[in-house]
This record gives C-alpha cells, structure tokens and sequence, in this order.
C-alpha cells in the first residue's frame, strides 16, 4: 500500500495510480464529512467530486508535514468546498442570526441524554441526526465541534459575529440533544441493551 507521502508526490507528477489511490483512501472520510455539512447524499456526492477536482489541480501547494498532513489538507478543502456549495444554493443566506434576539436562551429540553446513552448510538446515527439540523445550525456545530474552528473563525468564514456564532452553536446543541432523546425513545435503545446484556 502507498504511504501518504507516495501519494502526494505521486499526484504531484499527475501519477494514475496514485491519484486513485488518494480517492481510494480518503472519499469515505471526506464523504462523512461533506455529508455532515450539505446534509444529504446526492448533493454530498457532487461536493465529493469537487473537492477532488480542487485536490487534484492544487496539489502541488501541498507542503509535506508529516503523517495525517495530507488528510488534514484534503479535510480544509472539503469543509471549504461544503461551506461554499451551501452559499452557492442560498442555504446560509438566511443565517442571518446578527438580527435576532440573541439573549433570548435556548429552549430547555427534557431528558437530556446521558453520555452513556449517546455512546450506545453508532457514529452514522448521530450523523443522521446532526445532518437534520437547520443548515445554519449545523454549520455551526460542525465548524466549532467537528472541526475544531473557534468563534472568531466561524464568524469570519460565515461573515457574522462571534456572539452570533456562539448563540447558534447553543441551540443546535439543544436541537440535537432533542433530536437524539426522541431516537432513543422511539428505537427503546435503553431495552434494547438491557436484553443484550442480561
């Protein structure tokens, strides 16, 4: 199997073998994490392309800096190329939170999950459930949770403020923790589990 850094160099000479091997290895990756952003499969699929098509022509200002540098590269241009087909479609055109009535705090919630209750949701459910969230809402999360970004880089990707950015990164975490305590109710998580173990 090709090192990461085989990889880079190979597609920096426009080598076949190695710019399949750079889809093969990282699209599942970046297919999650697309999906995370535009919230569904179809449009996630078109981002995908793209951000291959932008890996492949900007490769050669990738500068080498270890294992997981090459992921990390490809991981910017697929936040980036989410961020920018989202804007592209009008979908942050109305995250327009700068007006809203900021002090006002998010809704409580009930039953908040338990940490252990979350853990007994596979990864793909909880990415489910963060794709259902509004598209501002969940950028938001995603940039801040996801990706590691603080407020102030939120607020400049997404041209708001950073109390903006901050309001919404609460009410998507009360909006998911709503959505993930109607999963568990509905799929009876808790039974499920006890039976497995008893």
């Amino acid at each position: 199997m090709m090192s990461e850094r085989d990889i880079s160099r190979g597609c920096k000479r426009g080598n076949a073998k190695a710019q399949r091997a750079l889809f093969d290895r990282y699209s599942p990756m970046l297919m999650a994490k697309i999906f995370s952003y535009v919230g569904n499969d179809d449009d996630a699929k078109d981002v995908l392309q793209d951000t291959f098509i932008k890996a492949y022509t900007m490769i050669d200002s990738f500068a080498w800096a270890g294992d997981g540098s090459l992921q990390a590269w490809l991981t910017r241009i697929a936040v980036n190329t989410s961020l920018n087909f989202l804007r592209s479609r009008k979908r942050l055109s109305t995250f327009n939170v700068d007006t809203a009535d900021l002090d006002d705090p998010p809704p409580d919630i009930v039953e908040e999950p338990t940490a252990a209750e979350i853990n007994r949701l596979d990864i793909s459910t909880i990415l489910d459930l963060v794709a259902e969230l509004p598209d501002g809402y969940r950028t938001v999360f995603n940039l801040y949770c996801l990706d590691g970004y603080s407020h102030k880089e939120i607020a400049e990707q997404l041209g708001i403020n950073e109390k903006s950015s901050s309001s919404q990164l609460a009410r998507a975490k009360v909006l998911l923790a709503q959505k993930i305590r109607k999963y568990i109710n509905e799929h009876n998580i808790d039974n499920y589990y006890e039976q497995q173990y008893e």
